[in-house]
């Protein structure tokens, strides 16, 4: 098992948070809140028509809680959605908060629950358009997400464990969103790993080894990053091998610093980047892909993948639950 989810789930043991699951009636987030609640990891609450769930389900519920959303303490969780996003209003609110996904946020925003993981039925855009109800931490402008990947036989002496951002969220950020999702990945990583976050900003020009707009545009978010908070070690522009490999980082670099050849957070320019890696990573070298959790929110969300088995929904419910502790 991943080394740091097995330490999430020792965090986690016994301290009897709730999670909201909106697709309770899909089968494999049944049985991953039948797994979640026999570890003592969460106390999971699966959102749907309780007969319908209960009445088909392929493994024991007895213990977990079904609410359903057309019904469930409407008037209160109504105010707790209302006015967190522009097309909900007192016309339509009633709509929304008997929808699940956003009967879940209701019940984040309101204190009910701790967290919220969903995707596996639901696409990543309906999870991320509900999960903007939920609002940013204060202070934060750009919502952005990370994936934890660990790597399955790395070729050389690379972090098996790391961070990738942003793969979700923003299509093609400025120099201002890039800067602030890097720092948000870096505190994201400092709740997560074993280890200091090490970031690279990733580009296809290592400290100047090419010349274009879109390197100087990395270079000038590394500068950002640094003034805005020095206590981060970033460099970049990085290429990938240089980022990871410190035998590559040697023989283009001559000062390697915090970062080359041994980075453990990795930020992509834009979401074409971000995307394609995390999936080559993932189905080429036969990486575990955990998220995307989302970050810079006021409360833990995480989207799926709708191919995700019972153990990715067990293993990005227990990051999400591990984000929401201090």
């Amino acid at each position: 098992m991943n080394p740091v989810i097995s330490q999430c789930i020792s965090k986690l043991n016994g301290q009897n948070l709730k999670l909201v699951l909106p697709e309770g009636e899909d089968a494999r987030i049944q049985q991953a809140a039948t797994r979640l609640l026999e570890l003592s990891i969460a106390q999971p609450v699966l959102l749907g028509n309780e007969h319908a769930i209960r009445s088909a389900a392929t493994c024991d519920l007895s213990n977990i809680e079904v609410l359903d959303p057309s019904s469930n303490n409407l008037e209160t969780l109504s105010k707790a959605l209302l006015g967190r996003k522009r097309k909900i209003t007192e016309e339509n609110i009633n709509e929304f908060v008997s929808t699940p996904v956003y009967h879940g946020v209701a019940m984040l925003n309101n204190g009910d629950v701790n967290a919220m993981v969903a995707g596996a039925v639901l696409s990543t855009s309906k999870v991320i358009e509900a999960a903007f109800a939920v609002g940013p931490e204060p202070g934060v402008k750009t919502l952005s997400s990370f994936f934890l990947m660990d790597l399955k036989a790395p070729l050389e002496e690379v972090s098996r464990t790391m961070l990738f951002a942003d793969c979700a969220i923003n299509i093609d950020p400025d120099e201002e969103q890039l800067a602030e999702i890097a720092i948000t990945t870096a505190k994201s990583a400092a709740r997560l790993l074993n280890e200091t976050p090490r970031l690279a900003m990733l580009s296809f020009s290592s400290h100047g080894s090419a010349n274009h707009p879109d390197v100087t545009k990395i270079a000038n978010v590394v500068e950002r990053v640094r003034k805005a908070a020095p206590e981060i070690k970033i460099d970049g522009e990085l290429q990938v091998d240089t980022a990871l490999s410190k035998r590559v980082a040697e023989t283009k670099l001559q000062d390697l610093g915090d970062v080359a050849g041994r980075a453990n957070v990795m930020i992509f320019p834009d979401l074409n980047a971000g995307n394609i890696a995390y999936k080559m990573v993932q189905y080429c070298g036969g990486a575990q892909a955990t998220g995307p959790v989302l970050q810079g929110f006021a409360k833990p969300v995480c989207d799926l993948s709708r191919g995700a088995t019972v153990d990715d929904i067990v293993a990005a419910s227990v990051v999400t639950m591990a984000m929401s502790m201090d």
